[in-house]
Formats: C-alpha cells, sequence, structure tokens
C-alpha cells in the first residue's frame, strides 16, 4: 500500500509542475522542483526544534552518545544550523558560502554558539558532524537555533530548514511553564511545511508534575489549532509525546563506560530514549514516505496557488464582469495598502540613534556593575601583601571580567534591537531576520593603567621630626617606668624602636592608601574606555541592522508590487482560452491531494 500511495504523490507532484509551467508561474515550479530534487536524498532529515533553554542541544547529545558535544548554554547563531549524520569517527566542519573548513569538534561552540568568537563566527551559514552511533544509520539530524518571540532571526532559520525537513522532533521543557503562544505559532507554521511531527518533553527527572504539565500543553495545543486547516490541526494533535531525561541517559552512558551494564540499562530505560530511538528508527526505515508527506503538503499549497492563478483567467474569458471586478478591486485595495506602508516607512523611519541609545545605556549598566565589585574589592584590601597579591591576578581578572560583561551586553542588545526591528518590520508587513550578532564585534580590551605600588619617598618634615620627638618622649616615659635599670641606654634604645615601628606603620598605611586610590582610578579608567569602545560598537551594530531591515521592506514591497500589478494586468488582459481548463486542472488536483492525504495518513499508521 505505502509504495503505492508514494507513486500516486510524486505523479500528482509532476502534475502540478506541468500546471505551473503552463500557468506561467514560474515561482511555484521552482518551489515543486526543489522538493522533486531531494526524492533521491539516502537519509532522513529531522529537524530539532524549540525554544531557548528545552534542552534540545543536550537531547541530541544524548542521542548520539556524546555529552557536551554541541552548545548547551548558549544558542546557536541565528544564521547556522548543526547537521549530525552517521561517519566512521567523530569530525566536524564549517561552511562559509562554497567553501568547507575542517575544525575540531571540541570548537563547535566557537563557530555556532552566539557566545562564540565573532570573527569565527562571521559567515558561517551550517556546521556539519559526523559520528559513530547507530541512531544516525539513515537518519540525518539538524539542531536549529530557538524559536523565542524575541529571536526572530533564530525562528526564520529553522523555519527555513523545515524546508528541507522530512520530520519535525519539538522539544518542550517539563520544568518551564507550559507551551507557550510563540511556540503555538512556529507549530502552526512548521506543521503546514512538515507532515511528521512528535514533542520530545525533556527534563522529566527533576519535575514531578511534568504529567500534568503535558496534559495541560495537549490542551493548549488543542485551542491553538481551531482557526488552522483542519488536516494541519489533525496532524499536530495526532503527534506522540515522548518524556525523555538527557541527564539519565548521561548518566546510563556513564555507567556503561564503567562497566555497570546492568544499573546502565535501567537508567537507559528510565531516560525515555530507548523509545525515542525506536521512533527515529522508524523514521529511518519509512523515510520514502515520510518524504512523500512533505512533498504532499508543498504540493497542495501549489496547487492552491495555481487555482487562483487559473480562477483569475477564468474569470475573464468568461465575461464575468462582477467576478473580474470584485478580483480587481481586491488588487486596487492592496496596492493601496502597500501604497500607505510606503509612506509610513518614509515617516515613521526607524531612527537606530533611540535603539543604540537604550542598547548603549544597557551596555553602562552593565559595566557600572563589574567596576563597582573591582571597587568594593580594593576598598577591603588591608595590606601591601595583599595588595601585591590582588595586582598580580588584576591583568586576568580584568580580562575575564570584560569577556563576561561582554556576554551579557550582547544578550542585552541583541533583545534591545531585535524588539525594535522586528516591531518596525510587523509594521511594515514584512517578515525576515536582521538582527545577525555578527555584525556586533567585540572591541580590542582596554590596556588597565594600574601600576605596582613603588617605594614612596620618606617625607622630613611630615615623618622625620615626628619620629625624634616621639622617640624622646617614648624614652623619658621608659625611666620614669625602670628601663634605665637595665642599662643606661634602654630608654633610648626602646623610645627609638617603638618610634621608628609606629612611624613605618604608618607610613605603609598611607602607601597602601595611596595604592588603592591608584588602582581605583586605573580601573574607572579602564571601564571607561570600555564603554566608550562598546558604545562605538553598538552603534556600528544598529547602523548596519537598520540598513539591513529598510532593505528588506524595500524588497518586499517591491516584490508584491510587481505580484499585485501583474495579477492585474492579468485580470485586465484579453483572454487567452486557457484559463478555464487551467482552473479545472487546479481543482481536480486539490481533490487528488485530499484524497492523497487520507491515504498516506493510513499507510503511516501501518505497522513496519
Amino acid at each position: 500500500m505505502s509504495h503505492d500511495v508514494v507513486r500516486q504523490v510524486l505523479r500528482l507532484a509532476n502534475d502540478t509542475h506541468g500546471l505551473a509551467v503552463r500557468c506561467e508561474r514560474a515561482d511555484v515550479a521552482g518551489v515543486l522542483a526543489a522538493q522533486a530534487g531531494r526524492w533521491s536524498e539516502s537519509t532522513a532529515t529531522v529537524v530539532v526544534a524549540g525554544a531557548q533553554k528545552r534542552g534540545k542541544s543536550r537531547l541530541v547529545n544524548a542521542l548520539v552518545g556524546v555529552p557536551g558535544l554541541l552548545p548547551v548554554d548558549a544558542d546557536i547563531a541565528s544564521e547556522t544550523h548543526i547537521a549530525l549524520s552517521y561517519g566512521d569517527e567523530l569530525a566536524a566542519s564549517v561552511r562559509r558560502g562554497d567553501e568547507v573548513e575542517v575544525i575540531d569538534p571540541a570548537r563547535l561552540v566557537e563557530y555556532a554558539s552566539v557566545l562564540g568568537d565573532p570573527a569565527l563566527r562571521r559567515g558561517v551559514t551550517g556546521v556539519e558532524v559526523t559520528v559513530d552511533h547507530p541512531v544516525l544509520q539513515g537518519v540525518r539530524l539538524v539542531d536549529t537555533p530557538g524559536v523565542d518571540s524575541l529571536t526572530a532571526g533564530h525562528r526564520h532559520a529553522t523555519v527555513a530548514a523545515l524546508g528541507g525537513a522530512d520530520a519535525l522532533l519539538f522539544a518542550v521543557s517539563a520544568q518551564d511553564q507550559p507551551i507557550l503562544r510563540h511556540e503555538l505559532d512556529f507549530l502552526a507554521e512548521a506543521a503546514a511545511r512538515v507532515h511528521t511531527i512528535a514533542f520530545v518533553m525533556t527534563k522529566v527527572e527533576d519535575s514531578v508534575g511534568w504529567r500534568e504539565l503535558l496534559t495541560e500543553n495537549r490542551e493548549r495545543l488543542a485551542r491553538s489549532v481551531e482557526d488552522l486547516d483542519p488536516r494541519v490541526g489533525k496532524r499536530l494533535l495526532a503527534a506522540p509525546w515522548l518524556p525523555v531525561s538527557a541527564k539519565l541517559a548521561e548518566a546510563a552512558l556513564a555507567l556503561t563506560q564503567a562497566g555497570a551494564d546492568e544499573r546502565a540499562a535501567v537508567r537507559r530505560e528510565r531516560s525515555g530514549f530507548p523509545a525515542l530511538e525506536r521512533l527515529i528508527g522508524r523514521w529511518a526505515l519509512r523515510r520514502e514516505l515520510i518524504r512523500a508527506g512533505g512533498v504532499l503538503t508543498v504540493t497542495t499549497s501549489a496547487a492552491r496557488d495555481l487555482a487562483e492563478t487559473a480562477g483569475d483567467a477564468a474569470a475573464v474569458e468568461s465575461a464575468d464582469e462582477a467576478g473580474v471586478a470584485a478580483r480587481l478591486s481586491e488588487v486596487d485595495a492592496e496596492l493601496a495598502d502597500l501604497a500607505e506602508r510606503r509612506r509610513a516607512r518614509r515617516v515613521a523611519g526607524l531612527d537606530q540613534h533611540l535603539v543604540a541609545r537604550e542598547a548603549s545605556l544597557g551596555a553602562k549598566a552593565i559595566l557600572d556593575g563589574y567596576r563597582r565589585t573591582y571597587e568594593a574589592e580594593i576598598a577591603d584590601l588591608g595590606s601591601g601583601r595583599a595588595i601585591e597579591a590582588y595586582l598580580s591576578a588584576l591583568p586576568d581578572s580584568l580580562d575575564q571580567s570584560l569577556a563576561a560583561a561582554w556576554t551579557e551586553i550582547t544578550a542585552a542588545v541583541e533583545d534591545v534591537a531585535t524588539a525594535a526591528f522586528d516591531s518596525y518590520l510587523r509594521a511594515m508587513g514584512v517578515d525576515a531576520p536582521v538582527v545577525d550578532l555578527a555584525v556586533l564585534t567585540r572591541p580590542d580590551a582596554p590596556t588597565s593603567h594600574a601600576a605596582r605600588p613603588g617605594a614612596a619617598r620618606f617625607d622630613v618634615l611630615a615623618e622625620g621630626l615626628p619620629t625624634v620627638m616621639m622617640a624622646g618622649s617614648v624614652s623619658y616615659l621608659a625611666t620614669i617606668l625602670g628601663a634605665a635599670a637595665l642599662s643606661p641606654l634602654a630608654p633610648v634604645a626602646i623610645g627609638s624602636a617603638l618610634a621608628v615601628g609606629f612611624f613605618t606603620h604608618k607610613r605603609r598605611l598611607a602607601a597602601t592608601t595611596r595604592t588603592k586610590a591608584a588602582l581605583t582610578t586605573a580601573i574607572r579608567d579602564t571601564f571607561t574606555a570600555a564603554t566608550t569602545d562598546i558604545t562605538l560598537a553598538v552603534d556600528r551594530a544598529t547602523l548596519t541592522w537598520r540598513t539591513t531591515t529598510e532593505q528588506h521592506i524595500d524588497e518586499a514591497l517591491t516584490a508584491r508590487h510587481k505580484a499585485l500589478e501583474s495579477r492585474k494586468r492579468d485580470l485586465t488582459t484579453p483572454p487567452l482560452g486557457e484559463g478555464t481548463p487551467n482552473l479545472a486542472t487546479a481543482t481536480s488536483l486539490l481533490d487528488r491531494a485530499a484524497t492523497l492525504h487520507d491515504a498516506l495518513e493510513s499507510a503511516l499508521r501501518q505497522p513496519d
């Protein structure tokens, strides 16, 4: 049965492509041709997606048996995805355009994470990793950026990855709040592109209420699909949910390596990973049927577009004046809306200076917090030896602090910029990624002005004379107390020793105070220089993002304007006599697609 369904889906795609060519819809024909080009791939592509901090990268690491392989503490850069395939050994490479560079797998975070080295990350569009693990036989796992609402660039990159996906694993955490609105929005978009979906509930080992959270997630999902295409909603509601624990899977791996096979087997079964591996293995075995689902989804969407094109032509051919007038009215209304958006874009263009100022103030606040920490530490220094030790550690400490501050600043700037630019794009009706953090490059670290304390000058008036006077006073006191009985010179010796000791201590205290003041000044100078450099970097990045935003808006509005003008011409051009038969063909294609959706669902439910 499954082979017959696959053949019928491919025939439907081929017939739809033919209609796209006859209707002169090169865009639709191109999408169908690209989908057909994936048919010869020997592996099933499984995209792993989810919001940030949902445990998806750790999930992938545990699946392939290499804890720590993919970045876990920081999300994947917005323009990057990481693909894992089967290979004889652990290896990695990065792709920049047509160039491929082999790298050490241990350095993946530097090339693919938002916290990586911006210079290394710049231009990287993909990372390929091979691992010798049976779960990857016949499967290509793709780890994608998070799909959080404030990181729209990440969501766009993940949605783009779905164009080459056969199946989707969507990660939802058992430790966090229930599934959120932006996650549901992403799933609605994903289910319209990918036919095979499964949910993975991560971190169940530390959640006593994960079963109640699972029930609530199912209920939220059911409410969210009410306004979707019934087939898309049905697909999401039928998707399985698998509770897993990467922590327990890692513990099982460690026990296996230690030779405790029985205990490892118990931990592994409790982790839920065996069920997940069986599901992925089933997808690998049935990849032709699963891929046919993706082809059918794309073909159905293409047939709808062609039906609209053919419907316009048929209305003109049939001299249906009311129908043509209604379609022209729709086009004119959208053209008017485009013109209004263009005016709004010129009048209400986003001022990058306001965004840069907000981001810079946030950066200054972060740096001020680090500076105050140093000032408090310096104030607590109580001796020359403590100052010596502090000075020895200060250069490395400053480097580490500025690096940590840059990490916080990068995240803060991304939040501010993404919220501002994405809001502007939405107001213009454009959906496109803008905030590429590779543009925000870290300035060179400023040089600290802290100097090591040298020998302080001896001040005769301030230190010498008081020392002599104190020596005489103490000598007289010692005489009265009977020190002269020991030796006639004893009072003088005792007085001199105590005086010299006192003023030596006083001098040390003064030197310590001067050194601490110099240190405080040097720290302030260092952080002032860092603030100036980082503010300039934020300004430059913001200007680049604004330019990119306006370019996306101009291109999108121009492209839509051309499409509407083309449709308007078609509605006012003398008919060629092909509209009515093309509309009949498109309607037939949609009917065939509806039948095949049911047949495919039935075939996928069949046991192996």
